[in-house]
């Protein structure tokens, strides 16, 4: 399943919403400066360019309210989708522009910023498997809901157009394996329009395989239609994803967002994705957010 919720960080990164105080601003500014010229003479001109090339800089912050509903796999390899709603939070200084952030982006949090490079923690929620959801489980050990937790990277090759990321998250509760993440997107914006498209990749270790993929042999007698398979580490998963928001106002955008995985490697061969599964893995999803001032 996509993990949506993200926290956007209070930098050039991938903020989004900008309320247009800076305008609004810049008019009152010139409309004061006409009437002092008409009241009182030429010499207020000099204090009015100074104020038009020296503007108060915003104040507060702009918060992002936000949730999406998406339609995908009820876990990794199975052939039934379901519904998941995932509600998002994120905030910025006032006056910050906003960026791109992918819908399948983890939440994070950059330690080191720069116009190109961003470096910080990440985290990610993963549902989880149970063996009563589906009777061809029958004899399965479930695999509860899962946090992840580690690293994130961002590189923008080309500024605004294309960026790479990697996520490498270690796993508690429902396993204890560490997954990576691997993106690239390529964005275009037009008008109100922002639209991505990129590939994915994803690679697990030998505990998050074995977890998710694995079948011991109890279970394989319990189950009485796969056999035992022990998987190892290596490449889970490659794809594609993309997105296409759009901005009604300063306020409030929308987005539309679909991906596509296939299963590949040894999870791809397990007999939970090759006999009781299928290995092509689709979600799509609409979202929607609102953004605020506060303490301005």
């Amino acid at each position: 399943m996509l993990s949506l919720v993200r926290h956007e960080r209070p930098a050039r990164g991938r903020r989004r919403h900008v309320a247009v105080l800076a305008g609004i601003a810049a008019l009152l500014v010139l409309s004061n400066g006409v009437v002092r010229a008409n009241d009182d003479d030429d010499d207020d001109d000099d204090d009015t360019k100074k104020i038009l090339t020296d503007p108060t800089p915003a104040k507060g912050w702009i918060v992002t309210l936000g949730g999406s509903f998406q339609v995908g796999p009820k876990y990794d390899g199975a052939n039934s989708a379901g519904p998941s709603f995932m509600p998002s939070l994120s905030w910025r200084r006032a006056g910050e522009p906003a960026g791109f952030s992918a819908p399948d982006d983890s939440l994070d949090y950059a330690i080191y910023d720069t116009d190109r490079f961003d470096v910080g923690v990440v985290g990610a929620y993963r549902s989880g498997r149970y063996s009563g959801s589906n009777i061809r489980l029958l004899g399965m050990r479930d695999v509860p809901w899962a946090i992840e937790a580690g690293v994130f990277a961002e590189y923008w090759v080309i500024p605004e157009r294309l960026r790479t990321r990697v996520e490498v998250r270690q796993g508690f509760n429902g396993h204890h394996g560490v997954v990576a993440d691997f993106s690239a997107d390529w964005v275009e914006r037009f008008g109100a329009f922002t639209f991505a498209v990129g590939p994915r990749a994803s690679l697990g270790s030998a505990s998050y395989m074995r977890r998710n993929f694995g079948v011991l042999p109890g279970e394989a007698a319990l189950n009485g239609t796969i056999s035992a398979y022990k998987p190892g580490a290596g490449a889970k998963s490659v794809g594609l994803a993309s997105s296409l928001e759009y901005a009604w106002s300063p306020s409030f955008s929308t987005t539309l967002f679909a991906r596509y995985d296939r299963l590949v490697g040894d999870a791809g061969n397990s007999p939970l994705v090759d006999r009781l599964g299928q290995r092509n893995q689709f979600s799509v999803g609409i979202g929607a957010s609102y953004s605020f001032n506060i303490g301005g």
